[in-house]
């Protein structure tokens, strides 16, 4: 039996971090923390960090990876398995993450020296995307390109007979990154021993014996209702699993609950137990081409009213997407973009094998729109104070690309001090703004602060609606727990899939918070 343990990342956005437990092995998915007031880290208990056998790191973000050295605090041993090029991105982080906390007077729970502690392990050096290895005694693992950030990665696993599949930040709609196909690779890759049902075709792994629902106390014979299950294909043998908030309920033999509702499975053949799934823009049913039309008609209105839009990003993620995007549709616009997003298309070039080879949006290769924009063309970069409002004044109608897409830092704040008093321009935010940032504070009440206008238009770096309901279908788990977004939210996601006809019928949906268990 394996427990879920949540241990922050459910049912909110931040600290991801997901404790596996098997009678034999015991993995940590993810250390991060939520970027709000002093940090809130995850709800990691002392007890169990020595007894960790191994640690996955799936990418660099502040929420996947900066809690990792308060592990190593609390007595950690092991080895954190992650890419070389996530490796590269973490000390930047973990700068970072150190200087916003004493820039706000607020101190971390570990010492710089922590960080120093940590004893990396690359995936690379052990095998290719899509290959199969034991990465410790009774963990096989197999990775693949998620597509959210340069050395981001999905895992999937098998532990004690139990196939789990950890999604990471995914997106499938980057314009820059490539990302692997988890059902491609879960269906082809080399596995590490045949298992029961695994071989079989793929219509026979999605047959299903007759389930028995329990619910108050009452049984019925039958198909669970859509209200209570989605698409899954269960692997063999019975299974016990239970939903709590820190409680651990013994009731009879080979339970699923969810939601109140306990489900009795008998045995059939399939391909996983549980996936841990990024929802984490919930019921937002747009495209990445819905998202770039409103990008787009925002920039054009404030252009046409002889407006600067502001548009922070963070360092290495999105910033360089749109830089790119905002050169090709904009090309007689002014662009002016600051030295850290220059670093992060640098960075990117670097590291080719996580570059898509080409994009519809972008002429030519992606390497070549890359090296191009490198080449300086059509745009600036200043250096200094006196370059900044040299440029300010120089340029009416223009764009301008900032690191910190929270905008805490002084940097940010200035650019905002410069833009605040005209009403033509636009502070357009791309992304996640966490409560008590000062984005998040502009957002909430733009008037307060200045006459120039705030918006907010996502740029889909993670899954939405459509790309959850997607998922379920190419990798059906009996399992499936949604994460990255707060608790309603996913709330509502869940209850609009089990309402679509389309996803109903065979395996359980979690909506989860920190602290919840889940027994497989």
């Amino acid at each position: 039996m394996i427990k879920l343990k949540v241990w922050g990342g459910a049912g909110e956005h931040g600290r991801s971090a997901y404790l596996l437990r098997g009678s034999r092995v015991q993995l940590l998915l993810d250390c991060g923390v939520k970027k709000e007031g002093a940090g809130e880290y995850p709800l990691i208990e002392p007890e169990i960090v020595k007894e960790l056998d191994v640690v996955l790191l799936s990418h660099a973000h502040e929420d996947h990876s900066v809690a990792i050295p308060l592990l190593y605090r609390l007595g950690y041993q092991g080895e954190v398995w992650t890419t070389r090029e996530t490796r590269e991105q973490l000390d930047t982080y973990f700068r970072a993450w150190r200087r916003n906390m004493e820039r706000a007077g607020h101190a971390l729970p570990y010492e710089e020296g922590d960080e120093q502690l940590i004893r990396y392990r690359f995936l690379e050096d052990e095998a290719e995307g899509g290959t199969w290895f034991e990465m410790v005694p009774g963990v096989s693992v197999v990775w693949g390109r998620s597509g959210h950030l340069a050395g981001s990665v999905w895992f999937g696993l098998e532990i004690e007979d139990k196939r789990i599949f950890y999604s990471g930040d995914y997106t499938s709609e980057s314009m820059l990154l490539q990302e692997d196909c988890p059902a491609d690779v879960f269906w082809q890759a080399r596995v590490p021993r045949n298992r029961l049902g695994f071989d079989a075709p793929v219509g026979q792994r999605w047959k299903t014996d007759i389930r028995t629902v329990v619910n108050g106390g009452h049984v019925l014979t039958g198909e669970p209702s859509a209200s209570q299950t989605l698409p899954f294909a269960a692997s063999e043998g019975g299974l016990r699993s239970h939903v709590s908030a820190g409680r651990t309920v013994q009731q009879g033999d080979a339970y699923a609950v969810s939601k109140g509702v306990e489900v009795i499975h008998q045995s059939s053949s399939g391909l996983l137990d549980l996936a841990i799934m990024d929802a984490a823009y919930g019921t937002d049913c747009d495209t990445q081409a819905n998202k770039l039309e409103q990008l787009e008609q925002a920039i054009q209105e404030t252009i046409a009213r002889g407006g600067k839009v502001l548009m922070p990003m963070p360092s290495v993620g999105r910033g360089q997407e749109i830089m790119l995007w905002a050169q090709q549709q904009f090309p007689n616009v002014p662009i002016v973009v600051e030295q850290g997003l220059v670093d992060g298309l640098k960075q990117l070039l670097r590291a080719p094998y996580w570059l898509k080879e080409e994009e519809e949006h972008l002429p030519g290769s992606v390497k070549e729109a890359i090296g191009r924009f490198l080449r300086g063309y059509g745009w600036g970069m200043p250096v200094t104070k006196e370059d900044r409002e040299g440029l300010l004044n120089q340029h009416a109608s223009s764009l301008w690309f900032i690191p910190d897409g929270m905008m805490q830092s002084s940097l940010a704040r200035w650019y905002y001090s410069q833009f605040a008093d005209d009403e033509h321009n636009l502070v357009l935010l791309t992304g996640h703004v966490s409560a008590g940032t000062y984005a998040y504070r502009l957002l909430q009440n733009p008037a307060k602060h200045g006459a120039c206008e705030v918006r907010k238009i996502r740029y889909k770096v993670h899954q939405g609606w459509k790309d959850v309901k997607k998922m379920l279908h190419q990798v059906p788990a009996r399992h499936t727990v949604l994460v990255h977004a707060d608790r309603a939210e996913t709330d509502k996601l869940r209850e609009g899939l089990l309402s679509e006809k389309s996803v109903s019928g065979k395996g359980i949906l979690h909506s989860l918070s920190p602290g919840d268990e889940l027994y497989l």
